[in-house]
């Protein structure tokens, strides 16, 4: 995988000012919350709160737009729109979409944190 393909890290790397120190702070947050935003999509989606979904992608999409990761933003905005309207019919699909845009973003930041710059 190239970083590049799912993070724009020269975005990244003007939004945190060049701060190495903070974006490995950021991921580290971030990998530790983005299991339990994907379980509350997931238990909503089960529990066919469309309120709930669109508020906890909403969450995972301004997570994932810190790092400058447009597809991973691109399927939290398309989850929040399905909650939004009410209609969950392709929610599934859509947080499947989801979940493999998080684990790419996921990995994308490991492969940051070993360059050990950015």
């Amino acid at each position: 995988m190239n970083i590049s393909d799912v993070i724009n890290t020269g975005e990244l790397k003007e939004r945190l000012d060049g701060d190495y120190d903070l974006l490995k702070e950021l991921i580290e947050i971030f990998l530790a919350d983005s299991e339990k935003l994907l379980k509350n999509i997931d238990d909503a989606i089960a529990a066919h709160d469309a309120e709930k979904v669109g508020k906890s992608s909403h969450t995972i999409k301004g997570a994932v737009s810190n790092f400058s990761a447009r597809d991973a933003f691109e399927a939290a905005y398309k989850l929040e729109q399905i909650g939004k309207s009410g209609d969950l019919s392709s929610a599934a699909t859509a947080f499947d979409s989801l979940k493999k845009e998080i684990a790419r973003t996921a990995e994308a930041m490991k492969m940051l944190l070993k360059q050990g710059s950015f």
